[in-house]
């Protein structure tokens, strides 16, 4: 009988292309920050090693292999590979991180599939991200290199494998790369939804023209910024705001506008931390792009349209503007 390998083929050629893109961007990096090597070779590790972890998300036959076990076991690696030798491991981050974990890996084992416990899960996933709590577990081996987005990575990470392995909920649609049917509804109310809240960001003094550094930078810069927020930003909060909460508000509540309401304003108070609590201006503009990619979501019937959507609202924003 022929054994299963620990990982599959496609997964194999995606790692060796993102560990070579990745260590020859951390020496570039490093040279321009003025890093020293032997902190930016242990730093480019622990990050490899927690992306390789991620990226398992995008592929099937990866996600069923995730066990509880490994998952609260190699929370911390990451954390160590780079504390360590860097001289800022602190016991209690290493606890902090498993203890989260091990939490959020064991919610719906403990806790069962009840409505408050569901809405309890979405409070747990959020609290670290909105109150900024990574920032102070992964500390700094320099003042120029912040590493905390390891923590966020790792939460999401975690807190995705618990719904998909012990609470799976129809209607979300999960996977990294959409169909050609999600594209096209993305693209609509993403464009549509940038038209609309540009012009508002603009009146408010919210953002300003950016600076122009050519056709080909600007579209390099645009295209990496697209992938960076589709994968990492807009799938985590669509998958937990709309594949979730606006799914079990409407499931509660039986309307689905009350539903799109209440998540676009939950959404919007996630944001009120960004840029200096309290940002009102940001929060009322969040809560109307909520609106959009809540739209995206029904009409693209799961999380990847909406994924798109606010990927382009994003990209737009950052880098036409300022």
């Amino acid at each position: 009988m022929k054994a299963t390998p620990i990982m599959s083929r496609r997964y194999l050629i995606t790692l060796s292309l993102l560990w070579t893109a990745g260590f020859i961007g951390a020496a570039v990096y490093s040279q321009q920050q003025g890093i020293p090597a032997s902190v930016a070779a242990w730093a480019a590790l622990a990050v490899l090693l927690e992306v390789s972890f991620y990226v398992s998300l995008a592929f099937d036959e990866m996600r069923v292999r995730w066990g509880l076990g490994a998952l609260i076991a190699l929370a911390p690696a990451p954390y160590l590979i780079y504390s360590a030798p860097a001289g800022v491991f602190r016991v209690e981050s290493m606890v902090a991180i498993w203890v989260g974990a091990a939490v959020v890996c064991g919610w719906f084992r403990w806790f069962g599939r009840r409505r408050a416990t569901d809405l309890l899960f979405l409070l747990l996933m959020a609290a670290p991200l909105v109150l900024k709590g990574f920032a102070l577990v992964y500390d700094r081996p320099l003042p120029n290199l912040r590493l905390e987005f390891l923590g966020q990575l790792l939460w999401i990470r975690l807190g995705v494998l618990a719904v998909l392995q012990q609470r799976p909920e129809r209607g979300i649609h999960f996977g990294f790369w959409p169909t050609g049917a999600e594209w096209r509804t993305g693209l609509i109310y993403g464009v549509a939804g940038a038209a609309a809240a540009l012009p508002a960001a603009w009146a408010v003094g919210f953002i300003q023209a950016g600076v122009w550094k050519g056709a080909l930078v600007t579209a390099g810069v645009a295209a990496g910024t697209f992938l960076g927020i589709l994968w990492v930003v807009a799938l985590s909060e669509e998958f937990f705001f709309r594949g979730l909460l606006q799914q079990w508000v409407e499931q509660l509540t039986g309307r689905a506008w009350v539903a799109l309401g209440v998540t676009s304003v939950a959404f919007g108070a996630a944001h009120l931390g960004f840029r200096g609590f309290p940002n009102w201006e940001f929060a009322g503009l969040a809560t109307a792009m909520g609106a959009v990619y809540g739209l995206a979501f029904r009409a693209g019937g799961g999380i990847r349209a909406a994924m798109v959507a606010h990927a382009v609202v994003v990209t737009v924003w950052r880098v036409g503007f300022r």
